[in-house]
This record gives C-alpha cells, sequence and structure tokens, in this order.
C-alpha cells in the first residue's frame, strides 16, 4: 500500500505514520495484494483536529473524515468509519458481481 501523507498546520511524525499503517495492517487482506493509494489529511485549526483519509477501493473513491480534540482519537475514528465504509462497498461489488452488471447497488450510509 501506498500511503501519501498532508499535514496542515501539523507536521506528520513518525508516530503517526505507524499508528494509521497499523490500523491498515489489520485489513490488509481486503486488499487481495494490490497496491492502493491512501491520502490521509491531518490538520489542526483552533484546537480541533481533523483528520480525512480517501481511498480508491474497487470502483469508488471512499472517504472518512471527523473532528476530535485529540489528533490519534480523531485518525482512529476516521479509520473506523473507512473500514465501515468499505465493508459495505465490498457487500456491494460483491452483489453486483453476483448479479450481473445489468443491475447496480447503491449503498446508503
Amino acid at each position: 500500500m501506498k500511503f501519501e501523507y498532508t499535514g496542515r498546520h501539523i507536521e506528520v511524525t513518525p508516530t503517526i505514520r505507524s499508528h494509521v499503517e497499523e490500523h491498515f495492517e489489520r485489513i490488509n487482506h481486503l486488499f487481495d495484494g494490490n497496491n492502493r493509494n491512501v491520502h490521509i489529511i491531518i490538520e489542526v485549526e483552533k484546537g480541533k483536529h481533523r483528520s480525512e483519509i480517501i481511498v480508491k477501493w474497487h470502483d469508488q473513491v471512499l472517504t472518512a473524515t471527523t473532528v476530535n480534540s485529540d489528533m490519534y482519537k480523531s485518525l482512529s475514528e476516521t479509520l473506523s468509519i473507512l473500514f465501515q465504509n468499505m465493508d459495505s462497498a465490498d457487500d456491494a461489488h460483491q452483489t453486483i458481481n453476483r448479479l450481473g452488471a445489468d443491475h447496480r447497488v447503491c449503498v446508503q450510509n
């Protein structure tokens, strides 16, 4: 997996990198060995820590964003939301493959 980090008003430390990458190690099996680009954006503004993660998943681009008073909590919550979205998208992708290209499934959160 290829990780790209953007820090706005904050330095992306090795600890933050390892925090994110350890979470992705747990779900590495979902990527079927394909290299995916993951973009992590972290930002601090007025004491609020915002994190956003963007990943291309099958035919979709999934994003998740949270704001918290602690950067690590914000990242963990964002990762949790993203993993839930990936699970929903994976279910929809499997349904489309099972039904054929003529059917479309809408995933709502």
